[in-house]
């Protein structure tokens, strides 16, 4: 059999082998979205990616994305994918409609919904739109809790022990006071910190959905020692360069290391960003230290916490210059003078008060 005989396969045999050793055109992949569930404002509750438009969201099981609340309707929303890029919905609720932002949008009519905006359907059921063609925002770092945690955590529990001892002691004035109160002091200290941790733990479970309780536990121990430290640090600054300020406003430092411990547990027990939490709890912050300060004024015309030094510590700690007969002699007669005008002060404003309860 020649060529000649079958003309038609010369003719046909190139065109094929041309076919043959061309690749297949790749299918190109649509462009979609994912619909995030969002359970209490930020606990992502599920995930839906969508592919095929329209997609429809509601109770009846027909639905591309099905919810159970009861205030959902059968079909309550339909999404739409005019072009790439862009989304709009279509209620078909005529009961309870859409909030879009602050406005409610009723059967019946459309909107725009652009990705990263939150659309709240029925009673509180909150949906994202992430667009697949956006890049994804940076992975979150999670540390467990690890064995550096907790040895830190054993050792802060054990220093806070030993402080309380010693502070206990310090400021005992019975011989066998120290083994009478300790142990309630430290049963107390113990209790108390098992309450704040599982606060904060239950918190954290119902923001995020993890407990934390050992990290919380940390956190708790390490910023009670710190503040004990610092309380420590302050007196016996103030007592060794005789600085009264230093112990008579060492309160207002532990203010600022409690919200410093707050915003830590804050930021394991919520998803809200660092610098949300930092703002509000420095605005909490500086609420709280003004209404002390001004309760403070108002019924003890001072300021300060507490007298200076009412705690002796050792002679051996101080390092100010001797303060001479005389001058000590003048310090308590400036002192004598502050006391009778302050109680003469209190006593004008009793008499006052008498008065004007007369009239």
């Amino acid at each position: 059999m020649s060529q000649h005989d079958y003309p038609e396969l010369t003719d046909i045999a190139p065109d094929h082998e041309e076919a043959s050793t061309q690749a297949p055109p790749l299918a190109q992949e649509p462009e979609g979205a994912v619909l995030e569930l969002v359970e209490r404002g930020h606990r992502l509750a599920m995930a839906l990616p969508v592919y095929a438009w329209p997609c429809t969201i509601g109770r009846a099981a027909t639905n591309d994305l099905v919810l159970t609340d009861p205030s959902i309707g059968p079909s309550h929303v339909r999404l739409h994918q005019p072009n790439a890029g862009q989304y709009e919905v279509e209620v078909l609720d005529s009961t309870n409609g859409v909030w879009h932002g602050r406005r409610h949008y009723s059967a019946g009519e459309r909107f725009v919904w652009q990705p990263g905006q939150r659309l709240t359907l029925g009673r509180g059921v909150q949906l994202n739109l992430r667009s697949t063609a956006l890049p994804l925002p940076t992975t979150q770092r999670w540390r467990p809790f690890s064995r550096a945690q907790g040895l830190l955590t054993a050792m802060a529990l054990v220093l806070l022990v030993l402080l309380s001892a010693w502070t206990t002691w310090l400021g005992a004035t019975e011989t066998g006071a120290l083994a009478r109160q300790l142990p309630a002091i430290l049963l107390w200290m113990l209790g108390g910190l098992l309450v704040w941790t599982l606060g904060w733990s239950m918190m954290g479970k119902l923001f995020t959905g993890v407990t934390g309780f050992w990290r919380h536990v940390c956190i708790a121990s390490v910023g009670m020692v710190a503040m004990a430290l610092l309380d420590v640090l302050l007196s016996v600054t103030g007592f060794a360069l005789s600085w009264p300020l230093l112990s008579r406003f060492a309160s207002l430092a532990s203010f600022s290391l409690m919200a410093v411990v707050i915003w830590f547990h804050l930021r394991a027990a919520t998803l809200v960003s660092a610098r949300t939490l930092a703002l509000a709890v420095g605005g909490l912050l500086v609420l709280g230290v003004g209404a002390k300060l001004g309760l403070q004024w108002q019924t003890q015309k001072r300021l300060g916490d507490n007298l200076y030094m009412s705690t002796m510590l050792p002679p051996e700690w101080r390092w100010a210059p001797t303060t001479s007969v005389d001058q000590f002699m003048q310090g308590t007669d400036n002192m004598r003078e502050q006391l009778q005008n302050r109680s003469q002060l209190e006593k004008d404003d009793d008499e006052e008060g008498d008065d004007s309860g007369l009239d």
